[in-house]
């Protein structure tokens, strides 16, 4: 598994560039570091579907975006040197996700969470690289 996430680094590395650091600007918010060390734990413990239902609500009290955080994940996934891009099908876009996976079958959706926890590893890995506001 560890040798999986050395090959999604890369990936992970484009994708906060793209999508978690601001404009003109060097720093992330922190906010994204805690939410996405609780993203591991609340996938492991509540599941794929809750902790993707909580990660999509736009409307919650968190002071950076979870869906980002999630919109983030999933750019990885997507990434073409990922060798894994979701056992080559097509990702679903960040609001359809929570539907499309509710109808997939339980062998979809656990293969599902195991790529997207490797893409929560190496992001978490990747995040550290960058300075924190």
């Amino acid at each position: 598994m560890l040798k999986k996430i050395e090959y999604l680094i890369p990936a992970a590395l484009q994708a906060i560039d793209t999508h978690l650091l601001p404009e003109n600007s060097d720093s992330i918010p922190s906010g994204y570091q805690g939410a996405l060390a609780g993203f591991g734990t609340s996938l492991l413990q509540m599941g794929l579907l809750p902790t993707l239902a909580v990660y999509l609500d736009k409307e919650n009290d968190a002071d950076i975006g979870r869906d980002v955080l999630l919109e983030t994940l999933l750019a990885v996934l997507r990434h073409p040197d990922s060798r894994l891009s979701a056992g080559g099908k097509q990702m679903a876009a960040i609001d359809t996700v929570l539907r499309d996976l509710s109808g997939a079958d339980n062998a979809q959706r656990k293969e599902f969470s195991h790529h997207l926890m490797q893409a929560a590893l190496a992001l978490k890995l990747a995040i550290r690289t960058y300075k924190l506001t």
